[in-house]
């Protein structure tokens, strides 16, 4: 596995994050109508990739949420590359990102039902900010 740094509009990036938001429309089933398709209005600066042999299978991507706040967006991992810590090693490439942009925290914001990328994130040193039914914000101290 390999992790590149690429342009938010490469067209492997964008590829990605439609198959992101095609699992995501089908795994929140009757509660797609609260999700949002990937749009430019998200402002997404940095994103990295994950490579299985040429292969793109995962995704992160960050952004500025405030002046010494980082915003983890987009996480994904292709369902057949689950499990392997690819998603450990995209979080980490972020969080240090993070760091030499100055940043004292991370924000993510996620959804409950999501509990293996909850349990990612709760290991990782996230911890709970704000609940509001199915829809959970989280932060980390760098």
């Amino acid at each position: 596995m390999k992790i590149t740094h690429l342009d938010v509009i490469s067209e492997e990036v964008i590829k990605l994050f439609s198959e992101q938001d095609d699992f995501m429309m089908d795994f929140l089933g009757a509660d797609s109508a609260y999700y949002a398709r990937y749009s430019k209005n998200e402002n997404i600066k940095v994103v990295w990739l994950a490579y299985f042999a040429d292969l793109p299978i995962g995704c992160v991507a960050y952004r500025k949420k405030s002046y010494d706040v980082g915003e983890v967006k987009r996480m994904f991992i292709k369902n057949e590359y689950r499990g392997r810590g690819i998603s450990k090693s995209l979080l980490n490439m972020v969080e240090q990102y993070a760091k030499q942009c100055g940043d004292n925290k991370l924000h993510l914001s996620t959804r409950i039902t999501l509990e293996p990328a909850i349990t990612l994130y709760q290991h990782s040193g996230f911890f709970e900010t704000f609940r509001d039914g199915l829809y959970i914000e989280m932060e980390k101290k760098l």
